[in-house]
């Protein structure tokens, strides 16, 4: 299993400051993708549980927030309200590889996260303070995200059961939300001196007021209501409960997955049946803890939903894993129904947050529900990435301009009223009338007769999801197109599409020439002379290469479904560790690490098992390379071996790979080249060579 090393934070610092100006991207999202608010648009803001966000989008609990780098990238995009990965006490978990198989609609092998427990803390802080320094920065944001616009809100996800919760190391965790003052104060310190400015900043030590619960793996009725009845007494959160699509029943379930939308090749994995609460039961579960919360002056809510447990019938994940977890189109249509059967029993007045199969295209009808938030997963592990989320936000402004609304509420009360051949604000202040009204001053709305309207509009939402034929299986069953050719170290398209679909930015790019040429395998006989060996080819056909640092790599084999070609960019392309140590813990898996010193530069990589090393001085003068046998100098010049001499006693004639060599300099000097930001070279990239 591969492991994720979280980023020295002045590297990630030095990223946000530098790259946008170096190659006008930020972790390779280029400016064009990222979301700034306007001013011509209608108001997005929304409250949640009393707390102001920009806009009710964000990415959901998963993939693309687990690490700090990964954080920005969502606020970057325009997400408001980031769910956090959900944290456990253990955090020593074996998961498969690959874990995430997009080809279609979506399925994936993890459920939580993948760092140590104190490790997301950091990088929940880290995150943070990232996503401060680049709302502050006028360079980057001209402004525009000074106002409510930027507002985000951060929501933590724990599971899953009450002894792991209760556990010191989840407290822990739990405190480290409420006050990251410590925290901050270390990592305030490791900002590099050339952005001391941003060292003055007041960041938010309070970095979250709500806490989701996830219900996955059999937890109890009776054990759901003791957790949320911790974190609300104990801890002073408002909470969420993550609801589980089987709650739903199992006929009506399988009746729309497979009578309705065609997904006859599934099959919902019996246990997940078991283990679910029973629809009554989340009712009741509903009304006592919107009962005990309310005595403590805090708010609960429910969440739809989890992914989907069924059974595997797929190939692509490793042996073993019998059940996955379906998530995509038709885990939209299934939750939409549970969602709409739940508001109908339980009303109007209980915050529902939505994650199931949103896009583009239903993010606005989501929000017309009053959902908050609506966030998103599997659509962002799609090409274009993080890039995707900003056209969420133009189509909900869009929506809204149509149904000329100013603002969410207006455009949750208008956006029905000719479908349902009434005024929906008639309806929905009908429905609020029977327990009073709750009329904010100055607002022109009365906030029960929002949330009525969305009650209302989340039938006719679920009826048409329930219509729609792209929710079907006949309109998800292709799969990403390939080429007849396979990647290289130094060969691929260059189509980019690997970097925006790895959701912790682990691709990036790095600048090489052009280059084709001829040469000879080096021969070293026991007695120190060498001679020509066997004339072999070697040629990097473009100006742009693509590599993985390992460190942000899991593994997760995202970036070989939407690959045109062969092979997989995380396994053909070059994959470059953070530290010498993390690249010996790889070990045997091949990859490379760079290291640089005031009067040189350093690689080593492990090539098919095999170790080389190459050093080169600043003044590129001359290259010293070794294998496992034979050091040898080269002149930068001309690369013609100039001197050999053995690393321990020969008893034959040595081959020197010299492929190696001429592939171990053009890694060098490309990772390191300060042309271009990237994660091996943060840490230097304002030196001078």
């Amino acid at each position: 299993m591969a492991e994720l090393i979280p980023a020295p934070f002045r590297d990630l610092v030095t990223r946000l400051y530098r790259e946008p100006k170096a190659q006008d991207s930020l972790f390779e999202l280029p400016r064009r993708k990222w979301y700034l608010p306007d001013d011509a648009q209608p108001d997005l803001s929304v409250q949640f549980h009393g707390v102001r966000a920009g806009n009710p989008s964000g990415p959901a609990s998963g993939p693309h927030t687990q690490m700090a780098q990964n954080l920005l990238l969502s606020y970057a995009a325009g997400g408001r309200i980031l769910e956090l990965k959900t944290v456990q006490e253990n955090d020593r978990l074996e998961i498969g590889r690959p874990c995430i198989d997009l080809t279609n609609v979506g399925y994936n092998i993890e459920w939580s996260q993948e760092l140590r427990v104190e490790d997301s803390l950091r990088e929940y802080v880290a995150g943070a303070m990232l996503v401060e320094m680049y709302r502050r920065n006028a360079d980057l944001t001209g402004g525009a995200l000074d106002g409510p616009g930027g507002d985000v809100i951060y929501d933590i996800s724990v599971g899953y059961d009450l002894r792991g919760i209760r556990s010191p190391k989840v407290t822990r965790f739990l405190e480290g939300m409420r006050d990251a003052r410590p925290l901050i104060d270390r990592l305030r310190a490791e900002i590099p001196r050339e952005f001391s400015f941003a060292e003055s900043y007041d960041y938010p030590a309070r970095l979250s007021d709500s806490v989701t619960l996830s219900t996955f793996h059999g937890c109890p009725v009776d054990e759901i209501e003791s957790i949320c009845e911790h974190l609300i007494a104990q801890h002073d959160f408002d909470v969420i409960v993550k609801m589980n699509p089987p709650t739903l029943g199992r006929e009506r379930l399988e009746q729309l997955l497979c009578d309705v939308m065609g997904y006859t090749a599934l099959r919902v994995n019996p246990k997940a049946y078991a283990a679910a609460i029973s629809f009554d039961e989340s009712i009741e579960l509903c009304e006592r803890l919107t009962r005990f919360a309310a005595r403590r002056d805090r708010r609960v809510g429910f969440k739809f939903s989890n992914t989907l447990e069924v059974e595997n019938h797929r190939d692509f994940f490793p042996a073993g894993n019998d059940v996955m977890y379906l998530s995509g189109q038709p885990l939209y249509v299934i939750t939409m129904t549970l969602t709409d059967e739940f508001r109908r029993r339980a009303g109007p007045d209980v915050p529902i947050s939505f994650s199931a199969g949103i896009d583009a295209q239903n993010f606005p009808l989501a929000v017309a529900c009053g959902f908050v938030p609506v966030t998103v997963c599997s659509d962002l592990l799609r090409p274009g990435g993080y890039g995707r989320l900003p056209s969420y936000l133009a189509s909900l402004a869009k929506e809204m301009r149509k149904a000329g609304a100013a603002s969410v509420d207006a455009y949750i009360l208008r956006r029905f009223e000719q479908e349902r051949g009434t005024s929906a604000r008639a309806d929905a202040e009908s429905l609020a009338s029977a327990s009073g009204s709750d009329r904010e001053p100055g607002s022109g709305f009365d906030a029960r007769a929002v949330r009525s309207a969305g009650l209302l509009n989340t039938s006719i939402v679920a009826r048409m999801a329930r219509e729609d034929a792209r929710y079907r299986a006949e309109k998800n069953s292709a799969v990403p197109k390939r080429i007849d050719s396979h990647l290289a170290i130094f060969d691929c398209i260059t189509c980019d599409k690997c970097l925006p679909v790895c959701p912790n930015a682990a691709n990036f790019k790095y600048p090489t020439p052009k280059v084709s040429f001829d040469y000879h395998d080096v021969l070293v006989s026991p007695d120190g002379r060498w001679r020509k060996g066997e004339l072999r080819h070697f040629e990097i056909s473009a100006a742009l290469q693509i590599a993985c640092y390992a460190d942000f790599c899991n593994e997760c084999g995202n970036c070989d479904t939407f690959c045109p070609e062969y092979g997989g960019p995380y396994i053909k392309k070059p994959s470059f560790f953070g530290s010498v140590a993390s690249w010996e813990r790889a070990a045997p898996r091949d990859g490379f690490v760079a290291e640089r010193t005031k009067t040189h530069r350093f690689i080593r990589g492990r090539i098919k098992g095999v170790v080389f090393r190459l050093a080169r001085d600043h003044e590129s003068v001359w290259y010293r390379f070794e294998d496992d046998a034979v050091e040898a100098t080269f002149p930068a010049s001309d690369h013609e071996l100039t001197a050999v001499k053995f690393l321990r006693p020969p008893d034959q004639e040595h081959r020197l790979d010299m492929w190696a060599y001429h592939t171990l300099r053009h890694l060098l000097d490309g990772v390191l080249d300060a042309s271009r930001v990237n994660q091996i070279n943060a840490e230097w990239v304002s030196e001078s060579p």
